[in-house]
Parts: C-alpha cells; sequence; structure tokens
C-alpha cells in the first residue's frame, strides 16, 4: 500500500475544472415541459421532437435562464474540458512517522497534463481533460491525463509522459454547509482520483532530490502513484453572472473551481492502478470513505483521513482557492480504535488534524504488539463525541471490501469481451472462508428500459475460496443486444452487503448503417444529423475551433479531424471529441463523407 506505507510527497492547492454540461442529462425545461427531450445520449443524437427545430432556435433554448438555477443547459455549456491545477504546491515530504514540512520538494508545484501528440509527436498543448463516461447517470467522471511535472517550466524536476486515464471514487459528502447555495448540489460533495504512471514513462528527473530518489528507486518500486481529491467545487460565475454574460452574447465558459489535496508515492505491481487499495471506513453521515494499512515492519497503522472528516462550511469567498484550505468540523476528540481496543486519540485543534490537508489528509500512528494484533483481527472505527451541523462522526469499517480497476468501460475496446477482476478483502487480507460474491447489472438514471441496459452476459455469482485475494469473470454482450446502443451498471456485493459493494460502468455503441445503402456517397444532409449536430450544440466549445454546423469549415478541416478521431489518438487528451460520444460507426460515416470514399459500416 505505497500511498500509505512508503515515502510521500504530500500537495495542496487550487483545481479548475472546465467540463461542458449539456450531455449531463437527455432533457431540458422548455414551454412548460421540466423534462423536454433534446438529446438521445445513447446515441448521440437529437431526440426526435428536437430534429424539427433549427440549431439556433435549440441553442437559444439551451441557453435560456432557468429561474434562480442558470440556464436550461446547466451552468457551463461552453466548457472546454480541461482541467488544471491552481497553485498547487508539495507541502510536506517523508515516511511514515516522519513526514516533514522541509525538505528538497517542498514549495515546488505540482502540474498534470495534457498528451503528447502520438502521431507528430508534438509537446502537450492543452491540460488534461475531464469528462463522463455515462452523462444520464452523472455516477462517475473520468480525467484523461497525458503525464506529470513537478516543478516550473526553468526547474523542472520531474517530468513523464504517458497517457493513462482515473475515474472518480468517493463521490460522497464533504462540506456540510450550508445546505444550498448558487452551485450544482454537488458543491458539497469531494471525488477522488488515483492515477499511476510507469517508472519507464520518466522523461528526467532531479536525481540529487532525495525526495524523488526515495518514491523513484524504492526496492520493488514499478512505478508512481497519484492519489488526489477534489472538493468545495463551484462554477466560477454566479446564475446573475452567466445569464448576464449569455444575455450580452459572450458565451463565456464557466469552469467549476475548487480545492485539492493529493500525494504522490511509489507504485508497486500488485497494486491497482485507479483506485486506492487498504481498509475502507466509511462515515455514517456523509457516506465518504478513508483507507487504512498496518504497514509492513514500520510498526504504524496509517490512515488517507482526508475525506473521513467533512469540512463543516463552505469556503468565504467563491473565487478564493489558493489559500490554506482551513480545519475541518470540530466534533471533538476524535478516536481511532480497533474492535474494543483504542489505537488513539487525537486532537481537532493542533496537528495532524488541524492542517490535515499540509500532510495528505494521511495519519501515522505508531502501533504496541497489543494495538498490532487487535488491528490484525478487529474492524476499525473513528469516531467523536460531538454534532456538527446535525451530523456526528462515526467512520467505521466494513469487514469485506471489493474493489477493481475497471470502473468506466467502453464496450468498443473490447469486441470479444472482456475479464472484470475484483480485488476481495476480510479486514484488509484474504477471505477466512467460502464467499459468495453477487453481481446485478441496473439501468442509468435516464434510460430505465430493458433494451438500453438490459445487453450483458455475465454470471449472476462467483465464490471466493479462503486465502484468496481476487476473484475474475467474464462480460460479454448477448448476441441479440449487437446493434443496440445504451449504458449499464454492474455492481458487486459481499454476502448481500451492499456497504462492501463495487460498481463499474459499461458504454455500448449502436452498431448502424443509419439506413444509409451500402456504397452511397455521403452528403452533408446525411452526415449532419447523424453525426456532428449533437456535437455542435452539446459542446458548443468545439465550434470555436473548428464550427462543426459548417460544411466549408468541416472540410476545411479535413485532415486535423480525419486525425483526431482516428484510433491513433484514442485514450489521449487529443482525441475527437475527447468525451468519446462519437460511436464508430459516426466515425466511420464522417470519414466517408470527408474523404468521398463509399459508404461501408464498420464490423
Amino acid at each position: 500500500m505505497s500511498i500509505l506505507n512508503g515515502p510521500r510527497l504530500n500537495f495542496w492547492g487550487g483545481i479548475r475544472t472546465d467540463v461542458s454540461l449539456p450531455n449531463n442529462s437527455p432533457t431540458i425545461p422548455y414551454n412548460g415541459n421540466a423534462n423536454w427531450p433534446l438529446f438521445d445520449l445513447t446515441t448521440s443524437t437529437l431526440a426526435p421532437g428536437a430534429q424539427s427545430y433549427t440549431d439556433d432556435q435549440l441553442n437559444d433554448m439551451i441557453n435560456a435562464p432557468n429561474g434562480d438555477y442558470y440556464t436550461a443547459g446547466g451552468w457551463n455549456h461552453y466548457g472546454q474540458h480541461v482541467v488544471d491545477m491552481q497553485n498547487a504546491l508539495i507541502s510536506s515530504q517523508g515516511i511514515p512517522g516522519s513526514v516533514s514540512t522541509t525538505g528538497d520538494l517542498v514549495g515546488q508545484p505540482v502540474y498534470l497534463l495534457g498528451s503528447v501528440d502520438p502521431v507528430t509527436g508534438q509537446a502537450p498543448v492543452s491540460g488534461p481533460m475531464m469528462v463522463d463516461l455515462d452523462p444520464t447517470g452523472t455516477t462517475t467522471t473520468q480525467i484523461f491525463v497525458g503525464g506529470l511535472q513537478i516543478g516550473g517550466n526553468s526547474d523542472i524536476q520531474l517530468l513523464i509522459h504517458s497517457n493513462t486515464v482515473c475515474s472518480s471514487f468517493d463521490v460522497a459528502g464533504r462540506v456540510l454547509l450550508p445546505k444550498t447555495m448558487d452551485s450544482p448540489g454537488s458543491f458539497h460533495a469531494s471525488g477522488t482520483f488515483q492515477l499511476t504512471f510507469p517508472l519507464s514513462s520518466i522523461v528526467s528527473w532531479n536525481t540529487n532530490s532525495a525526495g524523488l530518489r526515495a518514491i523513484i528507486q524504492a526496492p520493488g518500486a514499478t512505478g508512481i502513484v497519484l492519489r488526489f481529491v477534489m472538493f468545495e467545487m463551484c462554477p466560477t460565475m454566479t446564475t446573475e453572472q452567466l445569464d448576464a454574460d449569455y444575455a450580452a452574447g459572450r458565451y463565456t465558459p464557466n469552469p467549476s473551481i475548487g480545492r485539492v489535496i493529493g500525494t504522490l508515492a511509489p507504485a508497486f505491481a500488485d497494486e491497482p492502478l485507479s483506485c486506492q487499495p487498504g481498509r475502507q471506513l466509511v462515515n455514517q453521515s456523509t457516506g465518504n470513505a478513508g483507507y487504512a494499512d498496518l504497514g509492513s515492519g514500520n510498526g504504524y497503522l496509517s490512515i488517507d483521513m482526508v475525506n473521513v472528516i467533512p469540512k463543516e462550511t463552505f469556503r468565504a469567498v467563491r473565487d478564493d482557492i489558493t489559500s490554506p484550505i482551513g480545519p475541518n468540523a470540530n466534533y471533538g476528540p476524535v478516536t481511532i480504535s480497533a474492535g474494543t481496543t483504542t489505537l488513539a486519540t487525537l486532537d481537532p485543534t493542533s496537528s495532524p488534524l488541524l492542517n490535515y490537508y499540509v500532510y495528505g489528509g494521511i495519519v501515522d500512528l505508531p502501533m504496541t504488539a497489543s494495538q498490532i494484533q487487535a488491528v490484525q483481527t478487529s474492524a476499525l472505527a473513528i469516531n467523536a463525541p460531538g454534532t456538527v451541523a446535525d451530523t456526528t462522526l462515526q467512520a467505521t469499517e466494513s469487514t469485506y471490501r471489493l474493489y477493481a480497476d475497471q470502473r468506466n468501460v467502453y464496450l468498443e475496446d473490447y469486441p470479444n469481451g472482456l475479464s472484470i477482476t475484483l480485488q476481495v478483502r476480510y479486514l484488509g487480507g484474504p477471505v477466512p472462508s467460502a464467499t459468495e460474491i453477487g453481481v446485478k447489472a441496473s439501468a442509468t438514471a435516464a434510460y430505465v428500459l430493458p433494451e438500453y441496459w438490459d445487453f450483458l452476459d455475465f454470471p449472476d455469482s462467483l465464490t471466493v475460496n479462503a486465502g484468496q485475494l481476487a476473484v475474475s469473470f467474464p462480460v460479454t454482450v448477448k448476441q441479440a443486444s449487437a446493434a443496440q446502443a445504451g449504458f449499464v451498471t454492474l455492481t458487486c456485493t459481499v454476502n448481500g452487503v451492499d456497504s462492501s459493494a463495487y460498481f463499474s460502468n459499461f458504454r455500448k455503441y449502436a452498431q448502424t448503417d443509419f439506413g444509409i445503402p451500402k456504397g452511397t456517397t455521403i452528403t452533408w444532409p446525411l452526415m449532419y444529423p447523424n453525426v456532428l449536430r449533437f456535437h455542435y450544440l452539446a459542446f458548443p466549445a468545439m465550434s470555436r475551433y473548428i464550427p462543426l454546423n459548417q460544411p466549408d469549415a468541416i472540410m476545411g478541416a479535413k485532415n486535423p479531424i480525419l486525425a483526431r478521431t482516428s484510433d491513433a489518438y484514442k485514450g489521449t487528451t487529443l482525441f475527437m471529441p475527447v468525451v468519446r460520444s462519437m460511436s464508430p460507426c459516426q466515425r466511420a460515416l464522417l470519414r466517408a463523407y470527408l474523404t468521398g470514399e463509399p459508404w461501408q459500416r464498420p464490423q
């Protein structure tokens, strides 16, 4: 458990996410209908009733003020998906029991990077890109990343180029008050992300840095893992400001801004790439989670508590995301226990709880021999006596835990099916006896008819034998559902206990010829409504580079469009569209239009 057991670099600061919003829902409020169908998100086309309207009319509907909550299309119609750190600086470094606010890398900035162009080799020209796999459920968010940098451009301490993707975990309550504000309800929540970069992706590093040497040259290390938590997020502009901006015809992006706390550490071959390992403790009031692990031979129990104790109030100044974060809610003395054994009692008014963010939210507790035995045999708990904003601090460990790297899956990438591998733990170790895992499919929020989600074959139960740490099961598409598009969530539970559940989201694209005969020469009227019209309306920021509703502009940008929609760019921050909302059949239709090649549906 490298983040909890080994050398660390911790950082905190601000973060900005410029994600576009209209595709988060297939409907908008219009003409007295609170849920007027605008998009078919399964096929990335317009809903039938919207097809008779002009683009200008639909844009006017999307951008229309929606009472006291932004616009019909949400709070950021013109977002460009870019994510960037804002003055995120390394604040401490060291090993469990010896993490210091002084060190050779303290004060250095941390940046996430966009992708190097896979064809031209051009250096990153933009940052990471935030997207949704399943915009109808809004249960998970992805960030496509092309690398990592520590240090400014004139003093680079570490440079990594590696295309990878992370998905949100533990999206739950992090801020208690106010109950409402001029922002999406997600201002209460946090999201946790994890990335792993292989050592082979390091372009350069300062070999004189003790902090980097400890991580990169850690015995057995295979890479560098980054865990970061975003919270206190809200749109930059208020409803009044955004409505005024749109009324003036500026249509300015309105990114969400907030706080970030992160940790870098060595990664090892037996660890998950994109989710946190360790024993999970869930706050029973907020639903948020922390992770604990008993060090092998170092005598410390380390707990990632960044999300366990909520923050009482949202920051006072909306756009101030770089000043000190301030303490979490004070529930009184915080007791950490294993069964009936008290492991430690921490004062919320002093370090490490007072300035938790300086240490990545991680607390290291020295253990005696008897405490170690209690930790190994009993469930962990975190409790405090007080009440804050009608909540109590009671975080308990579920004895069983499931987790996996396969959080968001595009079935296009697995034409012959795939295997899901679940890590299974009992008190952080192997299960002591044969254990049943149930697997169940369910719909997303918007598309509840079975044809939109009941398209996978998988076993409905698995058995993990005593001593096992993992189990795998196959997932394939039902033959009868080959042409259908949709979204589905697979939820796995141990012994039917929901608190130990893990889910993966799947997106399936339609296999269709659009009713166009094979060999047809594709014209604009055949291509635009089937491919680009949805993207013009849902992601208008793209049209600031290439007007997606203008045939001459599209043909003039033929070569870059063909390149950016090709498989060579898939998985990078440069793929078009980065949200992967364009199906293989849609990309083929677009290609046929641009090249003049006779139409043929891809196999």
